[in-house]
């Protein structure tokens, strides 16, 4: 099914080094005018559009002819968070968790632009910073005894001021908070004198998980004085103005509610405390709302694969390692369809940004691979990414993955799931439709388990596990009716809404590249960039090659397809083609694949053929396609590690000269590369040994027969 998107008039796209902008949108297409050429217009369907955004030379530029864009371009070196250096990545991320804050504060009245108001409020700024990054207080693990905790301290309120009106002037965009230079700034304390510390004391006395009343938390704090006062006099200081209980009873009423009513009955009580009724969000359009979350799975599963399983030994497996995996899973909240789904052994954020990676795909392949009857063909660019305050989701890696796509990221506070009330619903509907069927079941708590042996029974695999989930989703959830809907199915629905409205456009392959590729750093040569065996180029590298002192690049490499890569010379980044043709959209799997099996022919060979390669690409069965496709969403996944070694085995080139040359056209014979043996040439009869002479004696005559001697008398 093709996708409609939707465009702006102030965005912009650049193919094949055209600069475009759309004009108009209609059910058929769009009509875009090249930039710098009014009049010159182009259309396209729908369907050269999405064809269009996969090809390497094509760039999407959201709002690039907004004001505020185009002044951040020209003030700013990079255009992504995930370019940046991790330390510079982070102290943005923060600064941006500084301003959203400070804005979700003001909106509610709680501070001002004033720097009396930002002293006063620099607690709740302080807990509501730390809870959007989560540190501090609410990180979502607790630290053990003796273990060093970083907390940023919250800037001066000038400081502060120029963030937030840097922040609105570029629409809200990270990039306008880069610093000049990481060294500047005052980092003397200098607002925040000993009486006002300690006045300030009383909100932590109150806020205690004993409950102080308090009148009881009034007088500690006027101890506090008193003491500090006995301190001033013996060392001959003058002594300091006790505050009357009316005036800490004043500071006291000053203090955020919900930060007093946490601290003293815990944050889940607060949330449910301070819940406020409502519909939920006003979701009409696909991909508007993505909500994502992880859960883990109620049953207990064999932490392998079925192909190593099989061959082990009945008593291996029955010492073998068993566990419940976590899923990871988001949902399109308008059509309520499942976008994107992966099994990880614990959260983490490289597991979370690869399932956030296949929400932009067509995942297809993955249902044929299980078997499944019906596609899977929900993907598009995401308005608005809802998650909640999981370690994974708070990450750095994964907040600079979602800023770079240019998506608005959005975490309701912890304890609050109805919030997040479509991918809640979802779990819930899993643990009851499909858990139950499952042999070794974990159920939702002991009660409910009873003396049910989980253990026992669990005789899933990972793979099994993986092919069951998708079968569950693609065919069966995906076409039953849906409360929610009205009794509508999730794919009509899908297939309705989309026909309607579309979907956003989904992020050009150079930005996905810079966003989810393989960061990786290679040596600049003559034959440009080499990465698994493979080798990259483009004119910026050939112009860096011959004029640039730097020999060293960044390269970033997609799995899924090793056709092109994309390079970053200088602070730009380019896309580079394979110099081999026939590589497009051959995955890193397959080209392993296909190496392992030309050196297992060919063990003795130093170098590899690049025809021979893909010919041995093309000889994978589909059964090993779909393994390698299901492998990709269970923790089995090719890691880091595997694509480093891969990549340092390959130290040699693919070559494909005599290819490229037109000397050898390409064969699709499954014996061309076979060793050859070339019959000896004919002789005459009587120089035939014997043939009733057998036995080692007269093999080792023959040879020495056939053996040609140099002598001296002979020709040069």
């Amino acid at each position: 099914m093709t996708l409609r998107f939707r465009f702006s008039k102030s965005d912009m796209i650049t193919t094949a080094g055209v600069a475009m902008r759309p004009i108009e949108i209609n059910d058929i297409g769009g009509t875009f005018e090249r930039v710098g050429q009014p009049g010159i217009t182009e259309s396209f369907s729908h369907h050269e559009l999405v064809e269009m955004m996969r090809r390497p030379d094509t760039t999407y530029f959201a709002g690039y002819f907004d004001r505020a864009t185009q002044e951040m371009r020209l003030n700013k070196p990079v255009e992504v968070i995930s370019e940046l250096p991790e330390q510079i990545g982070r102290l943005v991320i923060w600064r941006k968790a500084v301003c959203d804050a400070f804005l979700a504060l003001e909106a509610k009245g709680d501070i001002k632009r004033t720097r009396e108001s930002y002293d006063r409020a620099r607690p709740r700024l302080a807990a509501e910073t730390q809870r959007l990054v989560g540190e501090g207080a609410a990180a979502p693990r607790k630290a053990r005894p003796g273990k060093d905790i970083t907390v940023r301290n919250l800037p001066g309120s000038r400081t502060a001021f120029q963030w937030i009106r840097a922040y609105q002037s570029a629409s809200c965009s990270p990039l306008a908070l880069i610093p000049e230079t990481h060294r500047s700034g005052n980092r003397t304390r200098i607002w925040c004198p000993r009486s006002e510390a300690l006045m300030n004391q009383v909100i932590e006395i109150y806020a205690d998980t004993q409950r102080p009343t308090k009148v009881q938390a009034i007088k500690q704090t006027q101890a506090l004085f008193e003491e500090e006062n006995r301190k001033r006099a013996k060392a001959g200081a003058p002594a300091m103005v006790v505050p009357s209980a009316a005036s800490i009873r004043r500071r006291l009423g000053m203090a955020d509610p919900f930060y007093l009513y946490a601290k003293r009955n815990g944050a889940a009580a607060a949330a449910r405390h301070f819940a406020m009724s409502s519909n939920g969000p006003d979701v009409a359009r696909p991909m508007e709302r993505v909500e994502m979350d992880e859960n883990r799975l109620d049953v207990i599963s064999l932490l392998t694969l079925t192909g190593i399983w099989d061959h082990l030994p009945q008593e291996r497996q029955k010492n073998f390692e068993m566990g419940r995996h976590w899923l990871y899973i988001a949902i399109d909240c308008a059509t309520k369809c499942v976008v994107s789904m992966r099994l990880a052994d614990n959260p983490n954020s490289d597991d979370a940004i690869r399932a956030l990676r296949q929400i932009f795909e067509d995942k297809t392949p993955l249902a044929q691979a299980a078997e499944c009857e019906s596609t899977w063909h929900h993907h598009g660019g995401i308005g608005t990414l809802v998650t909640d305050m999981g370690s994974a989701f708070v990450s750095d890696a994964f907040q600079a993955t979602v800023a770079s796509l240019g998506i608005t990221s959005h975490l309701p506070p912890a304890g609050i799931p109805w919030m997040r009330g479509h991918i809640e619903s979802f779990f819930r509907t899993l643990g009851h439709q499909l858990m139950p069927l499952l042999a070794g079941r974990t159920f939702f708590d002991t009660v409910d388990r009873g003396d049910y042996p989980s253990e026992m029974l669990a005789c899933l695999c990972d793979d099994d596990l993986i092919k069951i989930l998708l079968t569950y989703i693609v065919d069966i959830y995906h076409n039953q009716p849906h409360g929610s809907l009205d009794g509508e199915t999730p794919n009509a629905a899908w297939k309705r809404l989309v026909s309607e409205h579309g979907t956003p456009p989904v992020p050009d392959g150079l930005t996905l590249r810079k966003a989810f590729g393989r960061p990786m750093t290679r040596k600049l040569n003559d034959g440009g960039v080499l990465f698994s065996g493979l080798s990259y180029s483009c004119e910026a590298l050939r112009e860096a090659y011959l004029h640039s002192p730097t020999r060293e690049v960044e390269i970033r490499a997609d799995l899924q397809d090793i056709g092109w890569i994309a390079v970053k010379v200088g602070a730009t980044w380019y896309p580079a083609l394979a110099n081999q043709p026939g590589f497009e959209g051959v995955s890193f799997e397959e080209l392993r694949e296909g190496v392992r099996a030309v050196r297992h022919a060919h063990a003795s060979a130093a170098k590899l053929d690049a025809p021979m390669v893909q010919r041995a690409i093309e000889r994978v069965s589909e059964a090993n396609r779909r393994a390698f496709a299901l492998r990709a969403l269970t923790p089995f996944h090719v890691t880091d590690v595997e694509v480093g070694r891969a990549d340092a085995a390959l130290r040699y080139p693919l070559r494909s000269d005599a290819q490229r040359l037109g000397r050898v056209p390409p064969s699709s014979d499954l014996l061309n590369d076979a060793i050859s043996i070339t019959p000896p040439h004919d002789k005459d009869e009587s120089e035939k040994p014997d043939r009733n002479d057998k036995g080692p004696t007269a093999e080792h005559r023959v040879r020495r027969e056939n053996r040609k001697r140099w002598r001296f008398d002979d020709e040069a």
